[in-house]
């Protein structure tokens, strides 16, 4: 019920700044009309694989898959019970695309929809500067966009999974309403145990999964390390970097870990039969494939260096960009018993 109270709310939002926009004044907009969402060109399907049905591996693999897939291949059979409803069945699990995040450099540019829905006449607009403290680092603002979109629903494909959501497509946050997300200040205030993680000591752990995320591997209980990729604290829209697309990719995991620190984050279960709420998010459960301006090759892990794949990913005067967000699913399938 909060839930749909809450999306209700974002819609009206959207509405009414969508009235605003066809009121105001014409004015230029950096705000791409070409990127409407579109799951058969835009989705990278390798990004699926390896799917695991009852231990038995199918496609190719990598170490980030590899040790999240022992879980449904150690006890390929499961059983589970949801109120008077049993079922027994065999494990499945694959990477599912089932959410989409816009970062931004156009206040209200919604990517997904291919237009730009809240002209804000050049305030809460992104940027980026140099940073005078001779590391050569430069720093990158821009807001954020959180889509839920279950492409196998869209696609009308494994309806009869139980594990998979039942939710339709929705926007399920535009970070230009949320003051937090303009000010690391006033983000420090509403989740005060950032200060804990800006210190040296937290800070030298992040170098053990940045060399993890290198590897391929990401280390979960280090939830405030996003290993090349800058930090998860403060949760706010401005980022330190020297790869604008691994910047990017930055602020769409940090946006990921906002959603489940306001509790609109859940991952399935290690035994396949329901979901579990991520306010501290699991990383390993994740990886990203960049669509916008320029589609990904691949899906990365969090935290992996931009060398090793934001090569060629930055077409010219385009700093708008768009994730979908894969999540490992493990899930029950079988049949219920009267």
């Amino acid at each position: 019920m909060k839930c749909k109270r809450a999306r209700t709310a974002l819609a009206t939002i959207l509405l009414l700044a969508a009235g605003l926009a066809a009121s105001s004044p014409a004015q230029a907009s950096s705000c791409p009309t070409d990127t409407v969402f579109n799951p058969i060109t835009k989705v990278r399907w390798n990004c699926i694989f390896p799917i695991t049905i009852g231990g038995v591996r199918v496609g190719s693999t990598d170490k980030l898959s590899r040790e999240l897939d022992a879980q449904s291949s150690s006890k390929p059979l499961c059983a589970c019970r949801k109120g008077a409803t049993f079922w027994f069945g065999v494990k499945v699990s694959f990477w599912s695309p089932n959410r989409m995040i816009d970062v931004v450099t156009e206040p209200g540019c919604m990517m997904a929809l291919g237009a730009d829905l809240m002209p804000t006449h050049g305030r809460l607009q992104g940027s980026q500067s140099s940073i005078s403290d001779g590391t050569n680092t430069r720093k990158m603002f821009a807001q954020m966009h959180y889509y839920i979109s279950p492409v196998w629903k869209m696609l009308d494909m494994f309806t009869d999974l139980p594990c998979l959501e039942d939710d339709g497509f929705d926007v399920a946050m535009i970070t230009e309403v949320l003051p937090t997300w303009q000010s690391g200040t006033l983000g420090a205030i509403i989740q005060p145990e950032g200060i804990l993680f800006g210190n040296p000591a937290a800070g030298l752990a992040c170098m053990a999964d940045c060399a993890a995320a290198a590897a391929g591997k990401v280390i979960d209980p280090l939830f405030w390390c996003m290993g090349s990729w800058g930090a998860t604290y403060p949760v706010a829209g401005d980022i330190h970097f020297d790869d604008s697309v691994e910047a990017w990719a930055g602020l769409a995991a940090r946006g990921t870990f906002m959603m489940g620190r306001l509790g609109a984050l859940t991952i399935s279960s290690a035994d396949g039969c329901s979901f579990i709420p991520q306010p501290i998010w699991t990383k390993s459960r994740y990886k990203y494939q960049l669509m916008e301006p320029v589609k990904g090759g691949s899906c990365v892990n969090v935290g992996r260096p931009g060398a090793l794949w934001s090569s060629a990913k930055h077409a010219p005067g385009q700093d708008n960009a768009q994730f979908m967000l894969f999540e490992k699913v493990i899930c029950c399938a079988g049949v219920s018993t009267p």
